[in-house]
Order: C-alpha cells, then structure tokens, then sequence
C-alpha cells in the first residue's frame, strides 16, 4: 500500500495537518477508482504524494522550481499556496522517490489546474481535484460556496457522473476564488467551456444540477 511505502517520506516534508488530509485523499482516491474502474494502485499513490511539495520552506520551492524548469504561463501561476505547489511537488516526488510514470505526475502537477499535461483531464485528475475538496478530514463549514457545492460534487462523482462532477467543482472553485480575491487561473475558465460544450448548458452557469 503507497502509505506505508511513502509514509516515512511525508513526514519529513509535511505538517501533520497535512499529512491527515493527504491520507484523506489518498482514502477517496481509492474509492473513486471503484466507481470508475480505475487503475486503484496509482489512485492511491496519487492520493497520497498530491501535496508533497506543499509545506517545503521558500528556499527549497525555489531551488525545484530552477532545477525543475518550472514556467510559469500565467501571473497566477506564481501563487505556491494556490497554484504552484501542484508542479513543484509533481518534481519533487520525481527526483526524490523515483516515480517516472507521467499519469501520476502529470495527475498531482495539474491538480490546481496549472498547465496543460497530456493527462490534464484523465479521470484520475478529475478525481484527485473531487478527492481533494471531499476527503473527510475537510471541514468545509465557514466557506459556504464550497459547503455547498461539496454536497452536490459527493453525490454526482459516487452516481459516476464524472462530467458533471468536473463542471460543478470548476464553476465553484472560479466563485469561491473571486469572492476571495484570488487570481483565477485561465484553465479554469477554460475547462468550464469546454465542459459546458460536453453537457449542452449554459456556461454561465453557477452549477451543473440536473
């Protein structure tokens, strides 16, 4: 199992708080690969390894992100917290552990939506970006916007209503962002077009709830 092999790893770099919630993750990851047939071995490593490269000092993000050839695109880019850390760790758990298979690194480098991998929808990212706003040690209850939306996301994702899913966590996420000021990233914006060509609505559309 990923944990017991990366467990030791994840400690060194994450805060407790974070390695909970890491472990959160990797436990949906492995639910959802369930739900759509999916590879649950690399779910799990995904899971698990998504945020490794969140909690490391600003020295280090700098050093891996010049060693990593890291580009930034967009201006948002550069926010570590919001965006950042998702390539950064993807690096770092590549020269660190060793992990060369490209869905997995491509799954944790654009789960902030950053880039353009060729894995950027494959359903194990859209499942890393649901297992992260719904795995349990998430406590939701000052955001309203995603208390909300978290609700709907669980119950389209376990229907296996993965298009769905994707389009109402894009449309919250853009929402959740702007009312707090952070810099919306343009794949976001993008994706939400792109899905809401998919299902035939609106994409105007706050959510997807039919």
């Amino acid at each position: 199992m990923p944990e017991h092999r990366y467990l030791p790893f994840l400690e060194k770099v994450l805060t407790p708080r974070r390695l909970d919630h890491s472990l959160g993750v990797m436990q949906l990851m492995g639910e959802l690969a369930e739900v759509y047939g999916l590879d649950r071995e690399k779910a799990l490593t995904i899971g698990i390894l998504h945020d490794a490269g969140k909690d490391l000092p600003p020295d280090q993000q700098k050093q891996l992100i010049d060693e990593g050839n890291i580009q930034i695109q967009h201006a948002c880019e550069s926010d570590y917290v919001y965006y950042l850390h998702a390539p950064v760790g993807s690096y770092f758990v590549r020269r660190e552990l060793g992990i060369d298979n490209e869905l997995i690194l491509d799954a944790i480098a654009t789960h902030t939506y950053f880039g353009n991998t060729s894995y950027f929808n494959d359903p194990l990212s859209w499942c890393l970006r649901f297992s992260d706003i719904l795995e349990p040690t998430r406590n939701w209850g000052r955001e309203k916007r995603l208390l909300e939306g978290a609700k709907r996301l669980k119950e389209l994702v376990f229907a296996g209503k993965l298009v769905e899913g994707a389009f109402l966590q894009t449309g919250v996420i853009i929402q959740w962002y702007e009312e707090k000021g952070v810099p919306v990233h343009p794949n976001m914006r993008r994706v939400k077009q792109e899905l809401a060509a998919q299902l035939g609505v609106d994409d105007t559309l706050f959510a997807f709830c039919r």
